[in-house]
Protein backbone atom coordinates (compact mmCIF):
# COMPACT_ATOMS: atom_id res chain seq x y z
CA UNK A 1 0.00 0.00 0.00
CA UNK A 2 2.84 2.38 0.73
CA UNK A 3 4.05 2.28 -2.87
CA UNK A 4 0.63 3.25 -4.18
CA UNK A 5 0.30 6.14 -1.72
CA UNK A 6 3.59 7.87 -2.60
CA UNK A 7 2.64 8.77 -6.20
CA UNK A 8 -0.78 9.91 -4.95
CA UNK A 9 0.82 12.04 -2.21
CA UNK A 10 3.22 13.64 -4.71
CA UNK A 11 0.41 14.31 -7.19
CA UNK A 12 -1.77 15.92 -4.52
CA UNK A 13 1.07 18.10 -3.27
CA UNK A 14 2.04 19.17 -6.77
CA UNK A 15 -1.60 19.95 -7.57
CA UNK A 16 -1.77 22.11 -4.46
CA UNK A 17 1.40 23.95 -5.47
CA UNK A 18 0.10 24.51 -9.01
CA UNK A 19 -2.99 26.26 -7.66
CA UNK A 20 -1.17 28.59 -5.26
CA UNK A 21 0.44 31.90 -6.14
CA UNK A 22 3.89 33.33 -5.63
CA UNK A 23 5.03 34.03 -2.11
CA UNK A 24 5.00 37.71 -1.34
CA UNK A 25 5.70 39.78 1.72
CA UNK A 26 7.86 37.05 3.36
CA UNK A 27 11.37 37.49 4.63
CA UNK A 28 13.85 35.02 3.23
CA UNK A 29 15.86 33.57 6.09
CA UNK A 30 19.43 32.46 5.74
CA UNK A 31 18.28 29.42 7.73
CA UNK A 32 14.79 27.91 7.74
CA UNK A 33 14.32 25.33 10.53
CA UNK A 34 11.59 22.69 10.60
CA UNK A 35 10.71 20.28 13.41
CA UNK A 36 7.85 17.85 13.91
CA UNK A 37 6.47 15.08 16.05
CA UNK A 38 8.94 12.58 14.56
CA UNK A 39 11.60 13.84 16.97
CA UNK A 40 14.01 15.60 14.68
CA UNK A 41 14.73 18.78 12.78
CA UNK A 42 15.99 19.82 9.41
CA UNK A 43 17.22 23.14 8.13
CA UNK A 44 17.36 24.66 4.66
CA UNK A 45 19.98 27.39 4.56
CA UNK A 46 20.71 30.10 1.99
CA UNK A 47 17.95 29.20 -0.50
CA UNK A 48 18.59 31.09 -3.76
CA UNK A 49 17.53 30.86 -7.41
CA UNK A 50 19.63 32.38 -10.17
CA UNK A 51 17.73 35.08 -12.07
CA UNK A 52 16.37 33.33 -15.20
CA UNK A 53 17.61 34.31 -18.66
CA UNK A 54 14.95 34.39 -21.39
CA UNK A 55 14.30 30.97 -22.90
CA UNK A 56 16.76 29.15 -20.60
CA UNK A 57 16.27 27.01 -17.51
CA UNK A 58 17.75 28.37 -14.30
CA UNK A 59 19.15 26.79 -11.14
CA UNK A 60 18.42 26.81 -7.41
CA UNK A 61 20.86 26.22 -4.58
CA UNK A 62 20.73 25.69 -0.81
CA UNK A 63 22.27 23.72 2.05
CA UNK A 64 20.15 20.97 3.63
CA UNK A 65 20.83 19.64 7.15
CA UNK A 66 18.70 16.59 7.98
CA UNK A 67 18.85 15.81 11.71
CA UNK A 68 16.60 12.75 12.13
CA UNK A 69 17.47 9.23 13.28
CA UNK A 70 15.36 7.78 10.44
CA UNK A 71 16.12 8.25 6.74
CA UNK A 72 13.65 9.87 4.34
CA UNK A 73 13.76 11.06 0.74
CA UNK A 74 12.58 13.95 -1.37
CA UNK A 75 10.19 12.56 -3.99
CA UNK A 76 9.24 15.80 -5.80
CA UNK A 77 9.95 19.53 -5.94
CA UNK A 78 7.61 22.16 -7.42
CA UNK A 79 7.06 25.91 -7.60
CA UNK A 80 4.11 27.97 -8.86
CA UNK A 81 6.71 30.34 -10.39
CA UNK A 82 7.93 27.64 -12.84
CA UNK A 83 6.18 25.10 -15.04
CA UNK A 84 8.63 22.36 -13.97
CA UNK A 85 11.26 21.84 -11.25
CA UNK A 86 13.74 18.95 -11.22
CA UNK A 87 16.60 17.87 -8.99
CA UNK A 88 19.89 17.35 -10.86
CA UNK A 89 23.44 16.34 -10.06
CA UNK A 90 26.60 17.16 -11.99
CA UNK A 91 28.80 14.10 -12.44
CA UNK A 92 32.10 13.48 -14.19
CA UNK A 93 32.32 10.61 -16.67
CA UNK A 94 35.43 10.04 -18.79
CA UNK A 95 36.77 13.44 -17.75
CA UNK A 96 33.62 15.28 -18.89
CA UNK A 97 31.00 16.85 -16.63
CA UNK A 98 27.36 16.18 -17.36
CA UNK A 99 24.06 16.63 -15.57
CA UNK A 100 21.80 13.77 -14.55
CA UNK A 101 18.22 14.09 -13.35
CA UNK A 102 17.48 12.78 -9.84
CA UNK A 103 13.96 11.35 -9.61
CA UNK A 104 14.30 11.18 -5.81
CA UNK A 105 16.93 12.24 -3.33
CA UNK A 106 17.81 9.99 -0.42
CA UNK A 107 18.17 11.75 2.94
CA UNK A 108 20.26 9.48 5.17
CA UNK A 109 19.78 9.87 8.92
CA UNK A 110 21.84 12.72 10.40
CA UNK A 111 23.11 14.01 7.03
CA UNK A 112 23.96 17.25 5.26
CA UNK A 113 23.54 17.76 1.52
CA UNK A 114 24.79 20.81 -0.38
CA UNK A 115 22.98 22.03 -3.52
CA UNK A 116 25.65 24.20 -5.18
CA UNK A 117 27.01 25.11 -8.64
CA UNK A 118 28.93 22.17 -10.05
CA UNK A 119 27.07 19.62 -7.89
CA UNK A 120 23.50 18.87 -6.87
CA UNK A 121 21.08 21.65 -7.79
CA UNK A 122 17.48 22.40 -8.70
CA UNK A 123 16.71 23.00 -12.38
CA UNK A 124 13.72 25.31 -12.84
CA UNK A 125 12.07 25.46 -16.27
CA UNK A 126 9.77 27.98 -17.95
CA UNK A 127 9.05 30.76 -15.43
CA UNK A 128 5.38 31.72 -15.32
CA UNK A 129 6.31 35.44 -15.22
CA UNK A 130 9.41 37.63 -15.44
CA UNK A 131 11.43 37.23 -12.25
CA UNK A 132 13.74 39.91 -10.89
CA UNK A 133 16.61 39.85 -8.43
CA UNK A 134 15.35 40.24 -4.87
CA UNK A 135 11.97 38.54 -5.43
CA UNK A 136 10.93 35.68 -3.17
CA UNK A 137 9.75 32.49 -4.82
CA UNK A 138 7.93 29.62 -3.10
CA UNK A 139 9.43 26.17 -3.65
CA UNK A 140 7.64 23.09 -2.27
CA UNK A 141 9.54 19.95 -1.27
CA UNK A 142 7.54 16.71 -1.15
CA UNK A 143 8.86 13.93 1.09
CA UNK A 144 8.12 10.22 1.27
CA UNK A 145 7.68 10.16 5.06
CA UNK A 146 6.44 13.63 6.10
CA UNK A 147 4.19 16.45 4.93
CA UNK A 148 5.42 18.76 2.13
CA UNK A 149 7.17 21.97 3.16
CA UNK A 150 7.29 25.38 1.48
CA UNK A 151 10.52 27.38 1.41
CA UNK A 152 11.00 30.96 0.16
CA UNK A 153 13.95 31.19 -2.26
CA UNK A 154 15.44 34.58 -3.11
CA UNK A 155 16.09 35.34 -6.78
CA UNK A 156 19.67 36.59 -7.25
CA UNK A 157 21.65 37.74 -10.28
CA UNK A 158 24.96 36.31 -9.04
CA UNK A 159 25.42 33.06 -7.14
CA UNK A 160 28.82 32.84 -5.42
CA UNK A 161 30.68 29.56 -5.67
CA UNK A 162 33.03 28.60 -2.85
CA UNK A 163 36.09 26.48 -3.38
CA UNK A 164 37.42 23.73 -1.14
CA UNK A 165 39.04 26.25 1.21
CA UNK A 166 35.93 28.44 1.33
CA UNK A 167 37.37 30.99 -1.11
CA UNK A 168 35.17 32.45 -3.87
CA UNK A 169 35.52 30.85 -7.31
CA UNK A 170 33.71 30.85 -10.60
CA UNK A 171 32.42 27.72 -12.28
CA UNK A 172 34.51 26.50 -15.25
CA UNK A 173 32.03 25.54 -17.97
CA UNK A 174 34.78 24.63 -20.46
CA UNK A 175 35.06 21.12 -19.01
CA UNK A 176 31.32 20.40 -19.17
CA UNK A 177 29.87 18.27 -21.95
CA UNK A 178 26.92 20.45 -22.92
CA UNK A 179 25.98 18.08 -25.74
CA UNK A 180 24.96 15.37 -23.26
CA UNK A 181 23.11 17.68 -20.88
CA UNK A 182 19.49 16.83 -21.39
CA UNK A 183 17.59 19.34 -19.23
CA UNK A 184 14.33 17.70 -20.16
CA UNK A 185 13.45 20.62 -22.43
CA UNK A 186 14.65 18.90 -25.62
CA UNK A 187 14.01 15.48 -27.08
CA UNK A 188 17.19 13.33 -27.12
Amino acid sequence: MRLTMQPLRAALALGFVATTGLVSGCDVNAKVDFSDEKGGTFAIMNPVIRTPMAGRPTAGYFDFNYNYKVADRIIAVASPAFKRVEMHDSVTESGMKKMVKLDTLELPAKSSIKFAPGGKHLMLFDPTKTLKSGELIKVTFVFAERDPIDVSFEVKDVIPVTGPGGSPETMDHSKMDHGTMNHGDKKP
